[in-house]
């Protein structure tokens, strides 16, 4: 477990989505255009999200998306200001995105 958990702490800030939503892939996708593929994107349904929702989620997280910072995981609405804000700070650096 603690193996697991340093692998996702070393892809941080993460953006976990929905998958099979059409909307929400369209979303995902473009947040990770305005972040220049600076924030690693994941599924809820590939093997890293099933491994972060085991880690640090639970079950009810496939209800919304969640962005993942060093200190918090933030969930739909409330998401999203914490999104924005990591998008204009230039501390984030390039992650491989986890698509699967």
């Amino acid at each position: 477990m603690l193996n697991s958990i340093m692998e996702i702490k070393e892809v941080i800030p993460i953006v976990v989505f929905d998958d099979q939503c059409y909307s929400c892939i369209k979303f995902a996708r473009f947040v990770d255009f305005i972040t220049r593929k600076k924030i690693t994107m994941t599924g809820h349904y590939s093997d890293f999200g099933i491994k972060i929702r085991n880690e640090i989620l639970d079950e009810s997280a496939l209800d919304m998306f969640w962005f993942i910072d060093k200190t918090r995981a933030y969930g739909g609405r409330a998401a999203l200001f914490p999104l924005i804000k990591s998008i204009f700070t230039k501390k984030i650096k390039k992650v491989v995105n986890y698509k699967n």
